[in-house]
């Protein structure tokens, strides 16, 4: 059975370009190394007061959540992000558990 994150992170407003950079790093990492990530997709909230990214993670199992957190790339992004202070709060993470509705992604 699928195991569903959702993720808050709230760039500083003078950082965003940075994490969105970063972002790019990181999900082709993902892409090309982690089999088990069934989605992974960051999404900037519309009009939000404060820059928001919402973070969409599906993985096949919990040992590819495992993978997922103990992987070197995600190891650079913790560091970075506070290296670099590119953060305004801590990133927010949430796991999800499915009780109705459907999904259609194609």
């Amino acid at each position: 059975m699928p195991v569903h994150y959702l993720a808050m992170l709230y760039p500083k407003p003078e950082k965003l370009a940075r994490v969105e950079e970063i972002t790019q790093s990181i999900c082709e990492y993902i892409k090309e190394n982690e089999p088990g990530v069934l989605q992974y997709q960051w999404f900037k909230v519309k009009d939000a007061e404060k820059p928001t990214i919402v973070v969409w993670e599906v993985y096949a199992d919990d040992a590819a959540v495992e993978t997922h957190k103990t992987s070197p790339k995600m190891a650079w992004l913790m560091k970075t992000s506070q290296e670099e202070n590119n953060l305004a709060e801590p990133i927010k993470v949430m796991p999800l558990e499915e009780f109705a509705g459907w999904a259609s992604l194609s």
